[in-house]
């Protein structure tokens, strides 16, 4: 089975029809679905996209009742999250090499110790890393 971590960029597209690249992102969730893909995150997941669908909720991208509907579903899938002290040391590395916050760097040091890649849908991110980092891929180039 092929495993690859994803960040919140590409699981809030699962919600949000508005978003670019949101077929692409529902490949991944299709996989994992179907048995046919393993999607590791770290623990702070659950919190980036709930954060994230109350957002769209305040800016009116969805309605209440679909937040509701999307935390439910989201947190029933039963993705695999990863405790940040088992790999905080990297953290600390790629939020000082990259300039990146403790999220951006918790995904990639998850990554960087399961030998997989990260997949993601923030292209600052991904610029910023790209050069040095070839495991992670940006979802718009899949």
């Amino acid at each position: 089975m092929k495993r690859t971590v994803i960040d919140a960029s590409v699981v809030l597209k699962w919600y949000l029809a508005d978003e670019k690249h949101g077929e692409k992102a529902l490949g991944f969730l299709n996989g994992y679905i179907s048995n046919e893909l393993d999607i590791l995150a770290p623990s702070l997941l659950e919190y980036e996209v709930i954060n994230g669908l109350i957002i769209a909720r305040k800016t009116g991208r969805i309605e209440e009742q679909t937040v509701f509907t999307a935390i439910d579903g989201f947190l029933g899938l039963g993705i695999e999250l990863k405790n940040l002290s088992i790999f905080s040391t990297r953290v600390l590395h790629y939020c000082k090499v990259y300039n990146r916050s403790a999220y951006d760097a918790s995904y990639l040091a998850l990554a960087e110790q399961e030998g997989i890649p990260l997949i993601t849908s923030d292209r600052v991110m991904y610029n910023a890393v790209r050069n040095d980092l070839q495991w992670v891929k940006y979802l718009g180039d899949i």
